[in-house]
């Protein structure tokens, strides 16, 4: 095994098929019923560990529903000094978790929280509950933090969930609904894009959210290099280049949108699978991009792979969602909304 230079910043363990939720625009809609081996779970906790791997995550599915969902967190929390090598380890759940003992969680750093209105068009959710939920991984000293998907349903109601955060004073991060060829009814437009992010941005500045994460977001910010640097790699899509999944079947992929197998845990080290994929060399190889590779923010941006895959069809391919394509249009939306 590697003890170093795999570059590799972020591992997500897809670690079940099952959800007790059906979200309309969830990118994992899957009718499976697998579940990761234990073993497995525990070998890629190690790995990450010995590999310096900066962020592991744990996710699904809904992870809860594991079999062996309590024997995971037995193990993190009782090891969680020792695996100095990993900065954070998060579990993703849709608040499924409010059905055991929240002390059991205290391995994980991070808990993320899918958020959104009551009302939102794609998923049942009591936003109350959310809330009440990570209170009460606070007064555990756990860390929650609620995370929201913007679609096109609740894209006008920013501010609300924004509101609800802040008062709430529980942290909150945002990303954009990614294009999967079944989610189109909730695709924000371009200029619904830029719409957001401008709000978002602003929201961030004054604290009132983390970070803003996206390609999108370092391209409207004109992060770009030199013309003979623009092919280094700064920032943007990680999918592939810092960060990979593995599924609860072994299947490695770029990332838990690019659904597309770069090889499988069972048939050949993870090891070997990251620096040797010809997937992964692809989508490492950003000159070789179908437009994206000409444009200015090559290096902070990318695209997003998922959303090339899916409108050109080629994970090399041009991004034909990228916000560079839009008009002004989205500044008048916000120049509407102050005025209204």
């Amino acid at each position: 095994m590697l003890d170093v230079g795999l570059s590799m910043h972020m591992l997500e363990l897809e670690i079940t098929t099952k959800c007790n939720l059906n979200c309309l625009h969830c990118y994992n809609r899957e009718n499976k019923n697998l579940d990761m081996d234990v073993d497995e779970i525990i070998k890629y906790i190690n790995f990450a560990n010995k590999n310096n791997v900066h962020t592991f995550t744990i996710s699904g599915g809904e992870a809860a529903l594991h079999p062996e969902f309590k024997k995971i967190c037995e193990y993190l929390k009782n090891n969680r000094n020792k695996l100095d090598g990993i900065k954070k380890v998060t579990l993703q759940t849709n608040g499924y978790i409010k059905n055991i003992d929240l002390k059991k969680l205290k391995g994980f750093d991070y808990i993320h929280l899918s958020f959104d209105i009551d009302e939102n068009g794609a998923r049942i959710i009591n936003s109350k509950n959310t809330i009440t939920l990570a209170k009460d991984l606070q007064k555990l000293e756990i860390k929650p933090y609620l995370f929201t998907t913007v679609h096109k349903k609740n894209v006008k109601h920013i501010d609300e969930i924004v509101k609800i955060a802040n008062d709430n004073n529980v942290p909150i991060a945002f990303n954009f609904c990614i294009d999967t060829g079944k989610d189109k009814d909730f695709l924000l437009s371009e200029e619904e894009k830029v719409y957001a992010i401008q709000k978002l941005l602003n929201y961030e500045k004054q604290g009132k959210i983390n970070k803003l994460k996206h390609p999108y977001v370092n391209s409207y910010k004109k992060m770009s290099l030199a013309d003979d640097e623009k092919f280094k790699i700064k920032g943007g899509c990680t999918a592939g280049i810092a960060s990979c999944s593995i599924l609860a079947n072994g299947d490695v992929i770029p990332c838990p949108f690019v659904r597309v197998k770069a090889g499988n845990i069972h048939e050949e080290q993870l090891e070997k699978i990251w620096l040797e994929s010809d997937l992964f060399r692809q989508i490492r190889d950003r000159k070789s991009y179908e437009v994206c590779g000409d444009c200015r923010y090559l290096a902070y941006c990318g695209g997003c792979r998922r959303s090339a895959l899916q409108s050109s069809n080629k994970i090399n391919g041009y991004d034909y969602n990228c916000i560079k394509r839009v008009s002004k249009t989205a500044d008048l939306l916000i120049s509407k909304e102050s005025s209204a």
